[in-house]
């Protein structure tokens, strides 16, 4: 298990080649023993498809990113892509593929970091399972979880506990979240707003509408090898009441408020539970089938920004600090 600490990357190019450094640069250390299994180049620029064995040594992982660039050269981000199985062979599996990987939103939307091209910091945690990546441009963190879950089930129950989350879309342009704006373009109420990994938002609740997942690129692998956006995070996901016809309610962001932890005292790390729904109004059908390695919920109003606890890095709710939404992210 591997952390890069904070290093900084040039611009969404150089961000796709820290992480490829970084995730591949040690075949000894684990978490830093990702190979490269295809890279190419694409329209809007090199893409890289990673592998690893998962922790049991004996899976497939395959990790997808390409640093896409738009027509005015300046603003971009990292295409995010998860996959199944992947054919590395010349003319394999394509690197937008939805057949192994994970599909997309309306209007053709994938899961998207976004960044501009210009200098950021970075944070990345690697294991053999999964990629952490956060990108802070300008006092906005971008963030995603890509590849396995920790399961909660044997390998033969849930074959693919695999996660594409991040906290932009883009269908390369016209509907894309931008890295210096915290709202969507072209969105619904679930797609909205910007969030971090403890607050993913665009898999979320049908509630018997089309448009909880207007632009659902956010994807969990079921058990039967389906990509689905239909999935909460619990415990910061509320499926007891709508705030619209659109979306589940989230726990009040502010509710971190009221909770202090003095200098010097532990804080509360509250693990991040992956939860299966089904198409239907309630919890019917519904199950917990992972959590996210090494990512977890820190509501606290006096947490500081970027400040360690046990291990664990504070990041605010891409820009929002005031909402106490925080995560913490280590290695696990």
């Amino acid at each position: 298990m591997a952390f890069s600490g904070k290093i900084t990357a040039a611009n969404h190019a150089d961000l796709l080649a820290k992480v490829t450094s970084f995730i591949t640069g040690d075949p000894g250390t684990s978490g830093r023993d990702w190979t490269v299994a295809r890279q190419d180049s694409l329209t809007w620029g090199p893409a890289t498809v990673f592998r690893n064995t998962g922790l049991s040594g004996s899976e497939e992982v395959y990790v997808g990113l390409c640093a896409a660039t738009y027509t005015d050269s300046v603003k971009g981000g990292l295409v995010c892509k998860v996959y199944k199985a992947f054919d590395s062979a010349p003319g394999g599996t394509g690197f937008l593929d939805t057949a192994y990987g994970n599909g997309t939103g309306q209007n053709g939307t994938h899961a998207f970091l976004p960044c501009w091209n210009a200098a950021m910091n970075v944070w990345i945690w690697s294991n053999k399972a999964r990629v952490v990546i956060v990108a802070e441009c300008n006092g906005v963190y971008a963030n995603a979880y890509l590849g396995q879950l920790r399961r909660f089930s044997l390998p033969s129950e849930n074959p693919w506990p695999l996660a594409c989350l991040t906290d932009g879309y883009t269908n390369l342009w016209q509907y894309t979240t931008w890295h210096d704006a915290i709202t969507s373009t072209g969105s619904r109420d679930a797609d909205l707003h910007r969030r971090n990994l403890a607050f993913v938002r665009r898999g979320s609740f049908p509630l018997a509408t089309t448009f909880s997942y207007y632009h659902a690129c956010h994807q969990i692998c079921r058990p039967d090898g389906v990509w689905t956006s239909h999935f909460a995070i619990c415990p910061t996901t509320s499926l007891l009441s709508s705030s619209s016809g659109y979306e589940t309610d989230m726990k009040i962001d502010t509710q971190g408020t009221g909770i202090v932890f003095p200098e010097g005292t532990p804080r509360l790390l509250l693990p991040m539970y992956v939860i299966q729904l089904e198409n239907t109004g309630d919890y019917t059908g519904a199950s917990a089938i992972g959590e996210m390695y090494g990512v977890r919920w820190a509501p606290d109003s006096l947490a500081g920004i970027e400040s360690d606890v046990d291990g664990y890095t504070l990041f605010p709710d891409v820009n929002r600090v005031e909402w106490h939404s925080f995560m913490a992210i280590g290695d696990e």
